[in-house]
């Protein structure tokens, strides 16, 4: 007679299959599948990334490799996650020298631990209209632009052109066009997202002031 799981084993299992390094073809490494479990139970408890990090950096982990590991927790491959990784080399300085807690800060506001979405064409489509609006703007604040970049990399669109229009309205209303590009992604998503009545009002003013 097979003896039952205990819960602590059950929740392993279910760990191991919801992350994709368990999955992946290059699995088989235990100190890489430790971490990942590990961080994906503390993303489970309802913590956030950069708390799993620190959190596995205080157990003595090498803050890359806790990075990648909460990076994989969240729903991206070891080896894209390693990929990404080097595109913090100019910042590792800092992100090594300073506090656990705030080299996890940085790494979620430059959005490290997000993990992509694969949009479909309708979604693409969307997503070209939103940066062709922001390619129309002189100058669009570092801070803000991370934040759209990351809006449009996780496929929260409408949430983008939401925080689009409303900066528009405040900084560029007689930018043409920037309103045109946002009036062409209103559209679709105005089609995608029915009753979506936010939606519809600021398709409208875009209509506007594209005119």
């Amino acid at each position: 007679m097979t003896a039952a799981r205990s819960p602590d084993a059950q929740q392993s299992l279910s760990m191991e299959t919801k992350s994709p390094w368990f999955t992946s073809p290059n699995g088989g490494n235990r100190d890489r599948a430790v971490m990942v479990a590990f961080a994906t139970a503390r993303l489970l408890d309802g913590g956030r990334p950069e708390h799993a990090f620190t959190d596995l950096v205080a157990l003595g982990t090498d803050r890359r490799q806790a990075a990648i590991a909460v990076c994989v927790a969240a729903g991206t491959p070891w080896d894209v996650a390693e990929n990404r990784m080097a595109g913090f080399d100019g910042v590792w300085a800092s992100l090594a020298s300073g506090s656990a807690g705030a080299a996890g800060s940085l790494l979620e506001l430059y959005g490290y631990f997000d993990a992509d979405v694969a949009l479909d064409d309708e979604q693409n489509t969307i997503a070209s209209f939103l940066r062709e609006a922001m390619a129309a703007v002189e100058y669009l604040p570092s801070g803000y632009a991370n934040q759209m970049y990351r809006l449009l990399r996780t496929g929260q669109l409408r949430e983008a052109f939401l925080s689009l229009e409303e900066m528009g309205g405040l900084r560029w209303q007689e930018n043409r066009p920037f309103w045109n590009g946002l009036r062409q992604a209103a559209a679709r998503l105005d089609s995608a997202h029915q009753l979506d009545s936010e939606v519809s009002a600021a398709r409208r003013r875009c209509e506007r002031l594209a005119s």
